[in-house]
């Protein structure tokens, strides 16, 4: 390699994990490793019903990442037309193997949008992929439609994943080895000195679209492609397609040297941040144990502390700082109303917003009406939703006055006071539950068929109790209603039965509010008798 291209290369090394190799051209792409079959015509008819159900509304019904939805996230949905995979197994100019898709499919990318998909079956994850691959195609000259996969394996080019030999113990030595790799790679300049992702070259950083992709923050501890010893040897290993992140083979780093490099990342994650190392409660359930008592509609009623809670894993679908990594959820039920409580970190409360650059603390749990799992992001208009949101500028209201303008700048003068004439409250007036000047509960209860589309259900309709607390700088809500409620747009609930929930929370301080979040996908909750 030219001297001054590896020079250049190891300023990108660490680049962050989360991005990728080096852009591998569409001629490189067309190897392709060994997989199953890419063209099972059963395997792709029923993983396109998989994938316009679950997928296209982010990576677009062709796979051009251009799905109704793209447009709220950051970063963009992978374009499967480009025939770049950042996550493989397999060495630069490979495309990836089905076990490495699944892996993705199954264990999502923590910290993006990708969610992890284990609600759906494994051959449900397997079936979609096959339809993955049948879109990784592009346009040749003539215009005829080459897929990358089936081209690769009529030209017998079969990629082998790299191996990993075996983990080596940490020790002090392998540390101070990985940190002189980290120095002698010129990693920082990208990376940051102790590793925080804000070195010299971060804002210079672009994907192969052009898109800004800052480097990954080994402090957060958070990995796209898997937090372990063997995900980051294999990152280091094979690169980040479509990303600067490119690949280190052996004729670059030593195995031994890439180990050391791996436990140094590693040992830069801050030891006092969440981060999402598991994939979802089990099998995905939330038990709702029956109590002989009524339920506890108060969140610090000393009755929650007896529960064991389900720790709820969340995607971010923007960048943020000190995003909330998972919420914890405890549920019961007495036979007349189910209570969920859900628990947060959050070091800064943020209540009613009156500013025009304040939002608020939330947190909501989205039902599946019809017992399927639909599109994440607010159902479909085939699969409504019922969602009930916590506000804390709702809950404000129960132990003082509401704020406004004037409480805020107190000495502000006004020859005009529009909340004397009725005349300028049409919207009150109208029953709109968002301008009434009080709320009998915290909590709005509404419908969505499709992100754009939630409507809060009338003042009629709003069936949903609750309190919110903050301490101990985390937030502690907890939700109540019948187990049966006379509204058609409303969950039911009934014992034995597996109820679809996901939840979605909003950090004021963020600036979070209406898409801006993070969410869960799909769990399951199941009251026992």
């Amino acid at each position: 390699m030219n001297p001054s291209v590896r020079i250049t290369a190891c300023c990108l090394f660490c680049v962050l994990i989360l991005l990728g190799g080096p852009s591998e051209s569409p001629a490189q792409a067309t190897l392709v490793a060994a997989s199953a079959p890419a063209n099972d015509a059963t395997a792709v008819l029923t993983g396109r019903a998989v994938y316009e159900q679950h997928c296209a509304a982010c990576h677009g019904s062709n796979g051009g990442g251009d799905g109704p939805a793209a447009v709220w996230l950051y970063p963009k949905p992978r374009r499967f037309d480009s025939g770049q995979f950042k996550i493989r197994s397999t060495p630069v100019g490979f495309l990836p193997t089905d076990d490495d898709l699944l892996q993705v499919v199954t264990r999502g990318m923590p910290g993006s949008s990708m969610p992890s998909f284990t609600y759906l079956s494994e051959l449900e994850r397997r079936e979609v992929i096959q339809y993955v691959k049948h879109l990784t195609a592009r346009v040749d000259p003539s215009g005829h439609r080459v897929n990358y996969f089936e081209e690769a394996k009529a030209k017998g080019q079969v990629g082998i994943p790299v191996q990993v030999p075996p983990e080596p113990p940490v020790t002090v030595r392998s540390l101070a080895q990985g940190q002189e790799i980290y120095s002698k790679l010129n990693c920082f300049v990208c990376h940051g000195l102790t590793g925080e992702g804000t070195g010299p070259a971060a804002p210079l950083l672009k994907d192969m679209w052009g898109l800004s992709l800052p480097p990954r923050d080994f402090n957060t501890g958070a990995f796209r492609g898997g937090h372990t010893g063997r995900d980051l040897y294999l990152r280091i290993a094979t690169g980040l397609a479509g990303t600067p992140m490119p690949p280190y083979d052996d004729s670059a780093v030593s195995p031994e040297q890439r180990w050391a490099l791996v436990h140094y990342v590693q040992s830069l994650r801050r030891k006092d941040i969440e981060i999402n190392d598991i994939l979802a409660p089990g099998d995905g359930v939330i038990l709702a144990p029956k109590l002989s008592r009524q339920v506890p509609a108060d969140p610090a009623d000393p009755f929650w502390e007896t529960l064991d809670p389900v720790r709820v894993p969340l995607n971010p679908l923007w960048p943020e700082t000190n995003l909330v990594p998972a919420v914890a959820v405890s549920a019961v039920h007495d036979g007349n109303r189910v209570a969920i409580l859900c628990t947060w970190r959050d070091p800064i409360a943020n209540g009613a917003p009156v500013r025009v650059q304040d939002f608020q603390d939330a947190v909501a749990l989205q039902f599946s009406l019809n017992g399927t799992t639909p599109f994440i992001g607010m159902g479909d208009k085939d699969n409504p939703v019922n969602l009930w949101q916590w506000k804390a500028g709702w809950q404000q209201e129960r132990g003082e006055p509401r704020a406004d303008v004037d409480t805020v700048y107190v000495s502000m003068h006004s020859d005009l006071y529009f909340q004397s004439d009725a005349l300028h409250r049409t919207a009150e007036a109208a029953g709109n539950l968002l301008a009434q000047p009080a709320h009998a509960s915290p909590i709005e209860d509404g419908n969505a068929r499709g992100f754009g589309t939630f409507a809060s259900q009338p003042a009629s309709g709003q069936n949903v109790v609750g309190r919110g607390i903050w301490r101990d700088s985390h937030w502690s809500v907890v939700f109540v209603r019948e187990l049966q409620s006379p509204e058609a747009a409303d969950v039911q609930f009934a014992v034995g039965k597996a109820v679809p929930v996901a939840f979605a929370v909003w950090d004021g301080q963020n600036r979070d509010r209406n898409g801006r979040k993070v969410v869960s996908n799909w769990h399951q909750l199941v009251l026992e008798p």
